[in-house]
């Protein structure tokens, strides 16, 4: 085997275990403010008070908030505890 043989097949090791890292890495969501609005926060309703549908709709748009909010099965406290 030549050395530009080798030299390809570390150049292809390495995009794929980059490309890998890189899909493996998880972004975590913000987590809640410390106060009293939000310690009294339990359920998705009391979100929902002060977090508006629209905004939330508005950030999935942009792609930074995921739409599984608008599930009604799930909680906000799941992601953002």
């Amino acid at each position: 085997m030549k050395n530009r043989d080798l030299i390809f097949i570390v150049i292809i090791l390495f995009v794929v275990g980059g490309l890998y890292f890189l899909s493996t890495k998880a972004k975590r969501p913000k987590p809640m403010p410390i106060n009293a609005a939000h310690e009294e926060a339990r359920t998705r309703q009391q979100c929902l008070t002060c977090h508006k549908a629209e905004t939330l709709a508005d950030l999935e748009r942009q792609h930074k908030h995921p739409g599984k909010w608008s599930d009604v099965k799930i909680s906000c406290l799941q992601c953002h505890s």
